[in-house]
């Protein structure tokens, strides 16, 4: 198959989030299948600067041309590199008006234009193909900002020889973020007046690509089974539950991968002392190492807790922040990772402030850091209000970290808690409802089981020994495309 990839953000080189990780693994798994993948991203400045740092040429594929469309005209350029560690061209849209801002998702001198952005990165998409003599047989969009490919498709798209045979697959990353604009910004599509319609792209008034994409899509698919069941109820349906509901014959969930050549603690360069399921000693060394970086008295008896995420609401930092130092008190240290609202990062702060021999925080990412968090630390936490997926505590059983979740999304798909009965398959330790109580409790949980060294290590081994690669995943994929043809 030939299949084309249309997403905003491509690990590692322009990225915010998971959406990110997906468009720059998943590609390069589907080629290793036998499939001709091309991969489709704005050229911003952020992929400028990633590219100069790298030392990577990025060539011309195309002069600039005009797009015209309903009341706009713009002009697109076409560059080509490759998908890093890779042979899948990656095709760059070069525009400065719209891509050359400080933030990849930054407004422009003030103007809420991120509508205008993406229907032209949408169109630019469908002109490169044209162009370069690419012929799609899969169109696969990635979240709302792809999200007008398959209703362009469906508007008349199948007609040109380019995409005559082509069918389209949407995936959700977040269902919250939807893209969603005033009605006057219905203009901004070029579409025909009948997409102004409940079962086109109008939702209660508004312009919703999201709502577009999963309408006219082939098939859709989200980030994990789990938050594909969610999602088609009100709780956490974003107001897009019903329309998932209406169109659940054709979608699914495949629950994202890791990169196993990139988190691998038997080679992990970024550690000081490599190890394996079976073989712990260099996790020994990684948390004695942690302990000395993060200013911490080691104590081996004692559990290491790590935090490495944005630290918004989203991830149930709420539940976290009026628990820590009892958890602390309780006997733990804690490292924390990340970056995001004040509120959390002051309060974050003031606790290592009050607690300085049994809790650090650093304040922004640090990708090395977070490898060595990963392998030193016991326990993570992620107690998220919703988590499509999450990669974390993939990450973290990869490196036999046992996580602390909330069983939501992603999280319930790929941990499985320790209830005092079920030691041959257990990874972790889990909480549903979403109280600063409950995660206490779970935590609590792991902290005193850790005591057992003979259970802790059949628990870690249990992680480490799951498949979270991207080649279970791609696979998954193809049945999804192969669907697609069919239908």
């Amino acid at each position: 198959m030939r299949i084309v990839f249309a997403t905003s953000e491509v690990s590692p080189i322009a990225k915010t989030g998971g959406l990110g990780d997906v468009c720059g693994s998943l590609p390069k798994e589907l080629r290793k299948l036998g499939h001709d993948v091309v991969v489709f991203m704005p050229f911003y400045r952020q992929a400028r600067q990633y590219f100069e740092r790298e030392g990577v040429a990025v060539e011309s594929a195309h002069p600039p041309v005009p797009i015209v469309w309903a009341n706009w005209a713009a002009q697109a350029g076409f560059h080509r590199t490759l998908l890093p560690g890779s042979d899948v061209p990656l095709i760059l849209v070069e525009n400065d008006y719209f891509f050359d801002r400080e933030h990849i998702y930054s407004t422009h001198a003030g103007a809420d234009d991120f509508l205008l952005r993406y229907a032209f990165f949408c169109r630019a998409v469908v002109l490169g193909c044209q162009l370069l003599g690419i012929e799609p047989d899969i169109l696969h969009a990635h979240d709302w900002h792809a999200a007008l490919l398959p209703v362009y498709l469906h508007s008349g798209l199948r007609g040109s020889e380019t995409f005559r045979a082509t069918r389209s697959v949407f995936t959700i990353h977040n269902l919250n973020y939807q893209g969603a604009a005033g009605p006057d910004a219905f203009a901004l599509t070029g579409l025909h007046s009948r997409y102004w319609a409940g079962d086109a792209v109008e939702h209660f008034g508004t312009v919703n690509p999201m709502k577009g994409g999963i309408i006219f899509a082939d098939q859709v698919t989200t980030v994990s089974p789990n938050y594909a069941r969610e999602i088609q109820t009100p709780v956490h349906g974003a107001g897009l539950d019903g329309v998932l509901r209406a169109v659940s014959y054709k979608f699914s969930g495949v629950l994202n991968g890791i990169d196993s050549d990139e988190w691998d603690p038997s080679s992990d360069p970024h550690l000081e002392a490599n190890f394996e399921a079976g073989k712990l000693h260099g996790k020994t060394v990684s948390k004695r190492m942690l302990a000395k970086e993060a200013r911490l008295k080691y104590k081996a008896k004692t559990p290491l807790i790590g935090v490495v995420s944005r630290l918004v609401d989203q991830k149930g930092f709420q539940l976290l922040l009026p628990i820590l130092s009892k958890l602390l008190k309780a006997g733990a240290q804690a490292v924390v990772l990340g970056s995001g609202e004040n509120y959390y990062e002051e309060g974050f702060a003031q606790i290592a402030a009050q607690n300085p021999e049994s809790c650090s925080v650093w304040l922004g990412f640090d990708n090395e850091l977070a490898h060595r968090i990963y392998a030193g630390c016991d326990l993570l936490l992620m107690p998220s209000m919703y988590e499509p997926c999450g990669l974390n505590q993939m990450y973290a059983l990869r490196y036999g970290t046992l996580p602390v979740v909330r069983m939501t999304g992603g999280l319930a798909d790929t941990v499985v808690p320790y209830d005092g009965t079920n030691r041959e398959i257990a990874n972790g330790f889990g909480f549903v409802d979403p109280a600063s109580e409950d995660l206490y409790f779970a935590t609590w949980a792991g902290m005193l089981n850790y005591k057992d060294s003979r259970l802790w290590k059949t628990l870690q081994t249990n992680g480490m020994q799951h498949d979270f690669s991207w080649s279970r995943s791609a696979r998954q994929y193809e049945a999804t495309y192969e669907r697609a043809l069919k239908g």
